[in-house]
């Protein structure tokens, strides 16, 4: 029992300081350090923020240098499929004038040889 008395007396004399209040200054210390720290946490977030928006910066520009990459490569493809359906565009006229003049030619040659054979039968009757 003499050591459970001594033992909460002694507890009770070690735990007198925190029941003691908090003064003023004490206050204002605990304010102080808040602050600083408050500041130092200010300090550290803006930095972040500036080199996340640098970053941001950096991504932004490489990220426009491919698109206009890309843009310049779609085009190149888009000029080159133009170039070849305008060449089987024209490969296309031709033939397509081919079939007709060609029956029309030959056409005009059977009448010319007509003309001509009709001339001779007029000549030789």
């Amino acid at each position: 029992m003499k050591t459970i008395t001594f033992l909460s007396i002694l507890f009770c004399v070690i735990t007198l300081p925190a029941l003691g209040a908090l003064t003023d200054t004490d206050l204002d210390k605990i304010r102080l350090i808040v602050n600083d720290a408050e500041k130092r946490i200010k300090a550290e977030v803006k930095a972040e923020i500036s080199s996340v928006k640098q970053d941001l910066k950096t991504d932004i520009a490489s990220i426009k240098q491919e698109v206009k990459e890309d843009i310049a490569k779609s085009e190149e493809n888009l000029k080159e499929r133009i170039r070849d359906l305008t060449h089987v565009v024209y490969a296309l006229i031709a033939l397509i004038v081919a079939a007709i003049a060609i029956p029309q030619l030959i056409m005009a040659w059977r009448s010319a040889r007509e003309q001509s054979l009709a001339r001779q039968v007029e000549i030789l009757t």
